[in-house]
């Protein structure tokens, strides 16, 4: 196989886990393929045959345990921030719910946000000391940039970008979270500076997730094609469910690809239905639910949400005499 036709043979693979464009996969690809010596490249071209394994290679797992555990994080609150989203009017439990559109896999991801999505992603990354318990994620912090923002942990060594957010975007994801804070009556300043007692007392009762969770996020652009996805972590063990229409063995099958897939994973028993994978360390279930009924669609899209509910409510307004 030619190196040309083998760079975009790995990089139109490589989008379908990540949803990077060309000019942000092919480089990608071709900085390892350059480095690589004949055999190794062999073995590539036998792993994409089916005939070896060279998973890690092209989609590289998170370099240490501190990013690991950022990444576990950002997925959590990512999946539990697509709810916001079926929320922005007109609701819809059809309509994709994603906060990415793409994710670079760097050492410290790139990750590209989908439309609509800072405000509800914010609302759930930034901690807040609300009467005695923390909000958000306890010692998260973020260093804004002309175009971007950095997300960090204050005790670990690791970090995320979240790419394209100018002034006016942060303004706009900064208003959904203040207009759902005073909805809800919650007035708790957020946290800044050194991580603070409260934020100690809630990690030592809270662990964060570890896990499969970094990984997933490096590929989660498999799952975009659902109205969304949800994600439990129990410390280093993950469950992911969406509505039913990728099948559970079509993502499985991707997961466990030679070369894209997740390193040293093979499929196990699942304790709850759908499929499982480990590494032997860690462990991943997947599993569809009922699909949303399109009959009901209209009538949730009617519905005139109280404040409190959506960052995206508005006053009622006055009828015209």
């Amino acid at each position: 196989m030619s190196r040309s036709s083998l760079t975009e043979q790995l990089a139109d693979l490589r989008r379908a886990y990540t949803g990077e464009n060309l000019s942000q996969a092919v480089p990608a690809v071709r900085a390892v393929l350059h480095d690589l010596p004949a055999d190794r490249r062999e073995r590539v071209v036998d792993a994409l045959r089916g005939r070896a394994d060279a998973r890690g290679l092209f989609l590289p797992d998170a370099p240490t345990d501190d990013q690991r555990a950022l990444e576990c994080v950002v997925l959590q609150t990512a999946t539990d921030a697509s709810a916001h989203l079926q929320l922005r009017p007109p609701a819809s439990m059809l309509r994709p719910a994603h906060v990415f559109r793409a994710v670079e896999p760097a050492d410290r991801p790139r990750l590209h946000l989908a439309e609509h999505a800072l405000g509800p992603l914010l609302y759930e990354l930034l901690p807040r000391h609300e009467d005695r318990w923390v909000a958000g994620v306890a010692g998260l912090r973020v260093r804004r940039h002309p175009r971007s923002v950095e997300v960090r942990l204050l005790d670990l060594d690791a970090g995320v970008v979240l790419a394209g957010v100018d002034d006016r975007a942060w303004a706009a994801g900064m208003t959904y979270v203040r207009t759902l804070l005073k909805g809800r009556d919650l007035h708790g300043p957020f946290a800044e500076g050194p991580l603070s007692d409260a934020e100690r007392e809630h990690l030592a009762e809270f662990p964060r997730p570890t896990g499969l969770g970094s990984a997933v996020l490096r590929r989660y652009h498999l799952f975009t094609a659902a109205p969304w996805l949800r994600s439990l972590p129990q410390l280093d063990r993950w469950w992911l469910e969406w509505p039913e229409s990728l099948g559970v063995a079509a993502v499985a099958d991707r997961l466990l690809h030679p070369v894209f897939g997740l390193p040293r994973a093979v499929e196990a028993p699942s304790p709850a239905g759908g499929l499982g994978l480990t590494t032997g360390w860690h462990d991943l279930y997947l599993r569809e639910v009922d699909p949303p009924d399109p009959a009901k669609e209209e009538a949730l899209g009617a519905v005139e949400w109280p404040e409190g509910v959506t960052g995206w409510w508005e006053p009622p307004q006055e009828a015209v005499r």
